[in-house]
């Protein structure tokens, strides 16, 4: 795939830069963080659990201590890139996402656990909110739209091969060795941004000024409705699907019996549902217009976590039902996050880094605020990850509904 953007666009990027499927395939490495070191992870949420003498709900924290750190890590990283550029922000990130694996690798108890997995989000908040502004310094209109689509896609082979390999590592080793594995990525991440990611912001379109710009520019995206629309509607969609991720291994392996293997095979699959219909909702833009996808994919997500809660009260959690709801709910993200953050981005494309940090730390504080409290339940109830279903789905469609109306001439 190649593409440049015209020097007629309203880009801050240098001159002409060409999206190229290796700079496409280097920002998907840089964004598939969260995927790899929460899907990964939670096959040996049981182990974890039992080796280090703590609870679910603490297991849970760790999923919480990542999302946190993930979400400082943007807040810095994205303003800090617009005003000195996207380049060594993404090699810094990469670097402190290294750091943070090899500290979980290494951790002695739950709260060493919990202080490491905080490093290992903020390196990987970093790389993924520079990463972002890369995408908007460099495209623009529909075909941002589908380059986000397209990065939607390939992160989502992460959540399809990353509980695979968890599973086969606890399989023949310890769950330690997962976090050995997530170091090769932090490696990988790091070197890749060295090696294929130009600079895409020169020094004339940079913004100076330390904390108190970043500070405005935050302000700034915070104020444009449009963008706190779509940014809401994406973030509470993730909510959302968090609560599976979180959960779903309990539910599954506890409740219905599933060894690891199966039930990260059927992981797998609900990540592949999301990757092949990413692959078809970029096809589909040009044609359809962005929000409408969004719409398709609030009404299934809805669906969805409808059908979970008529089997968790009225059926006692059946195991097609369960795995039927799953399904959809994760397919139908495909047709939100990568349209929400595109119409989202154009909102404000002169601060992109800042626009990329706010979003990505609504995301984050989402999911943090989703896991613990969907895995309360444990083996023993879905009933709590429901609950975070429910709550999710219907602020993703309020916020949708009541906040992205186009205000103006486009």
């Amino acid at each position: 795939m190649t593409a440049v953007v015209g020097a007629g666009s309203r880009r801050p990027g240098p001159g002409i830069v060409p999206v190229t499927a290796t700079l496409i395939g280097t920002i998907a490495l840089q964004t598939a963080v969260p995927p790899f070191a929460t899907d990964m992870y939670t096959p040996s949420f049981p182990r974890v659990t039992a080796d280090l003498s703590t609870s679910a709900s603490l297991i849970g924290l760790t999923l919480t201590a990542f999302f946190l750190g993930y979400a400082a890590g943007q807040l810095g990283g994205g303003p800090w890139s617009d005003q000195r550029g996207r380049r060594t922000p993404l090699i810094v990130g990469g670097v402190v996402c290294l750091l943070g694996a090899v500290g979980c690798a290494l951790a002695p108890t739950v709260w060493a656990l919990v202080a490491a997995r905080i490093v290992q989000g903020i390196g990987g908040g970093i790389a993924a909110a520079v990463a972002r502004a890369v995408v908007v310094d460099v495209a623009r209109g529909d075909l941002l739209a589908r380059i986000m689509s397209i990065l939607q896609a390939l992160g989502g082979l992460a959540p399809m091969i990353a509980p695979v390999i968890g599973a086969l590592v606890i399989t023949v080793s310890t769950w330690r060795s997962v976090f050995w594995v997530l170091t090769g990525l932090g490696a990988a991440m790091t070197l890749t941004a060295v090696w294929f990611v130009p600079e895409t912001l020169p020094r004339d379109r940079r913004h100076g000024g330390g904390l108190r710009r970043s500070a405005a520019g935050i302000t700034e995206v915070l104020r444009a409705p449009v963008f706190v629309g779509y940014m809401l509607t994406a973030t509470f969609s993730g909510f959302t699907m968090m609560g599976y991720i979180a959960n779903s291994s309990y539910v599954l392996q506890e409740m219905k019996g599933l060894a690891p293997i199966a039930f990260s095979l059927f992981f797998a699959s609900t990540a592949m549902s999301q990757v092949l219909l990413s692959v078809l909702n970029a096809r589909l833009i040009g044609h359809i217009r962005p929000r409408r996808l969004i719409g398709v994919g609030l009404i299934s997500s809805s669906a969805a976590v409808t059908t979970l809660t008529i089997g968790v009260v009225a059926f006692h959690t059946p195991l097609i039902l369960t795995c039927a709801g799953f399904l959809v709910l994760m397919a139908s993200q495909a047709f939100v996050f990568g349209n929400a953050g595109a119409l989202a981005a154009l909102e404000v494309p002169h601060i992109a880094g800042a626009a990329a940090a706010v979003q990505g730390v609504a995301g984050a504080l989402a999911m943090a605020t989703s896991a613990p409290l969907a895995s309360t339940g444990g083996g023993r109830t879905a009933v709590p990850m429901i609950g975070v279903m429910l709550v999710g789905a219907a602020l993703a469609v309020t916020s949708f509904t009541l906040l992205t109306r186009p205000r103006g001439p486009r």
